[in-house]
């Protein structure tokens, strides 16, 4: 198993691991950083070679990084060199059985409900409250202590900001951002970023 990143969204797929009791074997993948061992204990695979040849042994990954966009090129690019994505799980997290999205990422003591709809790639942070008919696309971030009430949505990689709230039915496009605490009670274009109670568009960019 190779995780992602080497930072602090790295050290929470660990703890994951760990409490499974599945984390013999486990190794890093980090080509910024000079660290060279995770936690004093796991190597890190510095080169796309050594990722290559770490996947002829097992070829599961996990993403360990929260950024949108970095979640979607550490996917694309362990996949081309032979990896084969696993989504997480956590114990304490409550998934409907009419939610089977098993592509995705829920972590501790967070709720999807019934008929919800995770894309491929997207992370769900912990205490996070996903509710029935709704929907986060491809490699979205859902920050800690989000609500997304019934029926609405959020598009490909956007990022949620921490405790923010998404009110039934809202739609909140691609990539686009709403602010740590806002209350969205409108709908968001693409690339949009909004803040405050009630959220008001802040800027778009093109």
């Amino acid at each position: 198993m190779v995780i992602a990143g080497a930072g602090s969204h790295a050290m929470e797929v660990l703890d994951v691991l760990i409490s499974n009791k599945v984390n013999e074997g486990v190794k890093f993948f980090d080509n910024v950083s000079s660290a060279s061992i995770f936690q004093s204990a796991y190597p890190i695979l510095k080169s796309n070679e050594e990722l290559a040849e770490a996947f002829k042994v097992d070829a599961r990954f996990m993403l360990g990084v929260g950024e949108c966009e970095v979640r979607k090129f550490m996917y694309e690019l362990f996949v081309s060199l032979g990896g084969e994505h696993v989504g997480i799980r956590t114990n304490s997290a409550i998934v409907s059985t009419y939610s089977p999205s098993v592509a995705s990422d829920v972590f501790h003591h967070s709720f999807i409900g019934a008929n919800v709809e995770l894309g491929l790639g997207t992370l769900i942070n912990t205490g996070s409250f996903i509710h029935h008919g709704a929907s986060v696309g491809r490699f979205s971030t859902i920050s800690p202590g989000v609500q997304v009430l019934g029926k609405a949505s959020v598009g490909d990689l956007s990022f949620i900001g921490a405790g923010a709230i998404l009110l039934p039915g809202v739609k909140v496009g691609n990539n686009a951002k709403v602010a740590a605490g806002a209350v969205v009670t409108v709908d968001v274009p693409d690339k949009a970023t909004c803040i405050g109670v009630p959220a008001k568009i802040k800027s778009v960019n093109k």
